[in-house]
């Protein structure tokens, strides 16, 4: 109950989808769940006009990670704005981008396509995340028909063992 109540405030949903990502198999997938949303209303709401400060902000709220959302709202946009910082150097610096992203936008803001490489890369780890979701769940069910298979072997053996151990009879 504790720990529910404490997720629930903004700074438990902060820690949560911090750490959330850390996560061996289960992060990654999310990770690039949250890129794959970000780019994809980044692509639906970038101009490349002045105004793309806004779209930043909107695709980073829509992404459903709140750690996400904090590190491109505190550390890219204001990059952007006060330095004057490139869209992928702003991205780089928050630190939630994956290197793949990150390459992918580079190029795409070399040749002046940004909007289109934000679909480019949403694409990608959609088909990515859904090829490792499916990986995942092969194995989870491998898994547990190895285990089942284990437990219900062992208990052979023992329902075996027992069939074959009598106990004496009184007066013998």
């Amino acid at each position: 109950v504790l720990t529910g109540g404490f997720l629930s405030t903004v700074r438990g949903r902060f820690l949560r989808d911090k750490y959330v990502l850390k996560i061996p198999v289960l992060g990654s997938l999310i990770h690039k769940t949250a890129i794959e949303i970000f780019c994809r209303v980044f692509y639906a709401l970038y101009s490349g006009s002045g105004e793309n400060i806004d779209a930043i902000r909107l695709a980073s709220e829509a992404c459903g990670n709140s750690y996400m959302e904090h590190q491109i709202k505190t550390v890219s946009i204001p990059m952007m704005l006060s330095q004057g910082r490139g869209v992928v150097s702003a991205f780089e610096a928050s630190g939630v981008f994956t290197r793949t992203a990150l390459a992918r936008f580079h190029s795409g803001s070399e040749t002046g396509t940004i909007k289109n490489t934000a679909l480019q890369v949403a694409n990608y780890y959609e088909k990515e995340t859904v090829y490792r979701l499916k990986n995942t769940i092969e194995f989870i069910q491998l898994a547990i028909a190895m285990l089942i298979t284990i437990i219900i072997t062992a208990l052979t053996l023992i329902s075996a063992e027992t069939a074959i151990i009598t106990p004496k009879s009184p007066g013998m």
